[in-house]
């Protein structure tokens, strides 16, 4: 007997609800450990240190959700975010952002990213500069004062290639190669700069075509030497992410979460949520990273796109930072 399409509509819908409980409660899970997991970090002491031009983050979109983007990754953000986002990349794309940090430090950043060789290439570059830093001598003067040797700035470097390529219809994986230069110009005594690389490697799957599951490993190997013959490594990041585009009032609503780990002892886990809702050329966004809220909203033509985002970043400034992302698109 031919069953009608009232019957077919229903099974479809039923064929749903466990997708729907199990996205529903990973994405509540991992953004209830957002604001649990800082609370016992303090307790547990963290050690090691994260390459800190890559900190900071990037991208108007991303940061006002958040940070969870792994598994979303879609945008001239993915050689930063998930280098297996290129893979996704149809058409050719810009992204700039400029911040200010904390003691006057100024953040830049510029992203590029288009269709090749079957996939997808990007090229970033990020800065954190800062100028007029007083150099002092460890000793004083007959008025049992400090020395002034002189002014000194510095510029700390990273310059991303990443590739990312599908391997089937639902899974893609790519990889970001990155040179890290550190600068000190002024500085009277010797080797006051660096240089180095690091790599980061992920994945993207969609087991349907609403839900995507993200992995990466940020820092899989690097390695840094100051002139001083110092050389310095940071431990490996792993993340995982997953996020679901669902319809609220007929109004796209995609919904992520990000859960990551230092591989060192000493450290905490982390987590952060986010949510993103698009009305017309409207997006309006809001997530949680460390337990602090973060907030943002986007505009969205044919061939350009303004993003904003409200970021709390205690390490890295006293204050609130505003962020704001200028694309384009063609």
């Amino acid at each position: 007997m031919t069953k009608s399409k009232a019957q077919i509509s229903n099974k479809s819908f039923k064929s749903q609800i466990p997708i729907w409980s199990f996205v529903i409660g990973i994405l509540f899970v991992i953004c209830h450990w957002s604001f649990v997991i800082p609370a016992f970090a303090g307790d547990i002491g963290q050690g090691g240190q994260e390459i800190a031009v890559l900190k900071a983050g990037v991208g108007a979109r991303a940061l006002g959700m958040g940070g969870a983007f792994i598994s979303i990754a879609d945008n001239a953000d993915a050689p930063y975010w998930n280098p297996a986002g290129l893979a996704r990349v149809k058409n050719y794309e810009i992204t700039t952002m400029q911040t200010k940090l904390s003691s006057d430090a100024d953040h830049y950043y510029v992203s590029y990213v288009m269709p090749f060789m079957g996939g997808g290439l990007g090229l970033s570059w990020i800065q954190v500069g800062l100028g007029s830093i007083t150099q002092t001598s460890n000793t004083t003067d007959a008025f049992n004062d400090v020395e002034t040797l002189g002014i000194f700035s510095y510029y700390s470097n990273a310059y991303l290639v990443g590739y990312g390529l599908g391997i089937t219809d639902n899974l893609s994986v790519g990889i970001t190669a990155k040179y890290l230069t550190s600068d000190m110009p002024g500085l009277t005594s010797a080797g006051g700069n660096a240089y180095g690389y690091s790599a980061t490697v992920g994945l993207l799957y969609k087991p349907i075509s609403n839900l995507s599951i993200g992995f990466k490993v940020d820092e899989i190997a690097n390695y840094q030497r100051w002139g001083t013959e110092t050389e310095e490594t940071a431990p490996s990041k792993y993340r995982l992410g997953v996020s679901y585009l669902m319809s609220l009032y007929n109004y796209p609503l995609l919904l992520s979460s990000d859960i990551s780990q230092i591989n060192m002892a000493g450290y905490a886990a982390e987590a952060s949520g986010g949510a993103e809702l698009t009305v017309g050329s409207l997006i309006l966004r809001i997530g949680s990273a460390d337990s602090v809220l973060t907030a943002g909203a986007g505009l969205r033509t044919e061939h350009i796109g303004i993003d904003y985002a409200y970021v709390t970043q205690t390490d890295l400034s006293k204050d609130n930072v505003h962020r704001v992302g200028l694309s384009g698109y063609w």
